[in-house]
Formats: structure tokens, sequence, C-alpha cells
């Protein structure tokens, strides 16, 4: 029975995700929104995707076993996402702040871009938390984060921003700590 509910809480959970969360960001995109387009099925495919995510995840948690097959598939779509996520939202775009007080978030959809940019690095951090060390994983995050703003402003593909930084680090720290949270549960 809690099988059951948990299928019907993650599927909720995915499908407000989807619909409330990330598909409205990639509107604003005109790129990635004409990349969602080609395929006709890219809403339910990012629906399915977290979806088994989260319940599969709740499976595991229930038997306090991973499954090593649920890591590299998790891993791998969402590697594949993080990558078009990063690089291919912007044809031509570049801009560098390095000023932590220029935030915007006049209006909501800036507040759900800043809780994404958190989001998107949370199963990073659960990554890095696997195997490294506070030290090393908070290096490692870091300079992860700041390559990738290297590489998107380098090559025109976005800004390089200390509040994506700042908020690209948070969600590795929040992944780092759901890592130790998880493997205190599977011990």
């Amino acid at each position: 029975m809690r099988k059951i509910i948990a299928g019907i809480v993650s599927f909720v959970l995915s499908y407000g995700m989807v619909y409330y969360l990330v598909l409205p960001t990639l509107q604003n995109y005109p790129r990635l929104d004409a990349m969602t387009q080609r395929f006709e099925y890219t809403d339910e495919a990012l629906w399915v995707f977290i979806f088994l995510g989260l319940w599969l995840f709740y499976w595991q948690w229930e038997q306090r076993k991973f499954w090593n097959v649920y890591l590299y598939l998790f891993y791998s779509c969402y590697f594949l996402l993080l990558f078009i996520m990063l690089f291919t939202k912007a044809r031509a775009y570049h801009s560098f702040n390095l000023n932590p007080f220029e935030l915007y978030l006049n209006n909501s959809q800036q507040i759900i871009e800043l809780i994404l940019n958190t989001g998107y690095f949370i199963p990073l951090g659960v990554l890095y938390g696997l195997r490294a060390g506070k030290v090393e994983a908070a290096v490692i995050a870091l300079i992860s984060i700041i390559g990738i703003e290297t590489i998107q402003y380098v090559f025109y593909l976005g800004t390089f921003d200390i509040w994506d930084i700042f908020t690209n680090f948070a969600g590795c720290v929040i992944g780092y700590l759901l890592c130790g949270l998880i493997k205190r549960r599977m011990a």
C-alpha cells in the first residue's frame, strides 16, 4: 500500500515540477522552447523520468539498498538534461556579473529560475557525497560550477553570474547533506 501511495505522490510531484516549474521556464528561452517542440512528447518524457526517478528512489529507500542500474540510468539521463539546460539554451548570449547585490527577483519566473538553479545541482551534490569528504566535495563542486559558468561565458552560451555560482553550490550542498542522510539510512 505504501508503494502505491508513494507512486501517487511521485506522480503529483513530477507532474507539478514539469508543468509548473520546468516547462514554463523552458518557454522563456526560445532555443530550448524550439528544441522541446521538435519532439512531440518532451513534457511526457520529462514527467516519466522524474516520476520513475522519485518512485524507484522510494522503493530503494524502503529496501535500504540502491540498485546500481538505477544509479547508472538516473545519472545518465540527469547529465544529458543538465548539459541541454546549461549549454543549449542560448545561441549567442554573453554576460558577466560578479556583483552579489545584483539579484533580480522582480517576478515569479525569476524566483522559479532561482529555485531551479538550486534544484538542478542537488543530484550532483549527492553524487559527490558518495565518495568525497566535505572539503573535497566543496572544492570539486566549486571547480565544476565555475568551470560551467566559464564555458558558458567563453563560448557565448550564457552568463557568468555570481548568483548562479551561489545557487548551484547551494544545490550541491543540499545534495551532499541528502547523501549523508541516505548513507545513514542504507547502513
